[in-house]
């Protein structure tokens, strides 16, 4: 399978690194939910956020955290999109180039989905352009934890929306950007013009998200298997493509 990437980075152009001893995010500029009108009536090929850390049961391990497809009320559910190739991009020569993808990819099209599990593994072309690999032959089910490889754990399905965010002042600060959400334009006399200069201080802000919920990927595995390079900083970075 050919695809075209339709997402490259998840954080607008942020790389997530880490080294054995620490996690640290450079230049990371914020979440995404539905930002343009396109992506909103594609949710399974919006990602929201990247996350990369230390396992809390094995200092060995790191996790990879990729969310999609955000706003799903409380209580409802959403599956993946089947027709999406999901990818985790992870550099590690320092070059921004990827050296090795962990694919995801689903069959079915409701909460029984089958969950495809590809890698690590080095990808046979990098950038905008990708193939599916051979993934393991070990599958797992929509909300269900399984190992696809020794010593490798996945996760696939829905969780509570981690973000916090104060989309009410946002929207104060940049009235343009209200109508990917809302569909209704602006007026263009008030579209370019903040009415805040600031976001509100803690206990003021009201978290729009509490209350939905996302579709996660979550990957744990070695810290050596993602082969770091001689400082140990490893750049991971996340695309849906269909």
């Amino acid at each position: 399978m050919k695809s075209v990437t339709k997402r490259s980075f998840a954080l607008v152009g942020t790389a997530l690194i880490f080294t054995a001893g620490w996690i640290g995010i450079r230049n990371a500029r914020g979440s995404d939910h539905a930002d343009t009108p396109q992506i909103a009536a594609s949710p399974g090929t919006d990602i929201t956020d990247v996350f990369v850390f230390p396992s809390a049961t094995n200092s060995n391990n790191v996790v990879l955290a990729m969310c999609v497809s955000p706003l799903i009320p409380t209580g409802g559910t959403r599956a993946f999109d089947p027709t999406v190739l999901y990818q985790f991009k992870i550099d590690n020569t320092g070059d921004k180039v990827e050296d090795l993808v962990i694919q995801a990819r689903f069959v079915g099209t409701g909460t029984g989905q089958k969950v495809i599990i590809a890698g690590p593994s080095a990808p046979s072309r990098t950038g905008t352009m990708s193939d599916a690999l051979i993934p393991s032959t070990i599958t797992g089910t929509f909300n269900s934890a399984f190992s696809p490889n020794s010593g490798m754990q996945v996760f696939a399905g829905v969780r509570e929306d981690p973000f916090f965010f104060d989309l009410e002042q946002f929207f104060t600060i940049l009235p343009d950007r209200a109508t990917p959400i809302s569909g209704t334009a602006v007026a263009l006399a008030d579209a370019n013009t903040p009415k805040a200069a600031t976001w509100r201080a803690a206990g003021v802000a009201k978290d729009f998200l509490i209350g939905y919920n996302l579709l996660a990927i979550v990957v744990e595995l070695p810290k050596s298997a993602l082969k770091g390079s001689a400082d140990g900083k490893i750049g991971v970075w996340c695309t849906t493509s269909k």
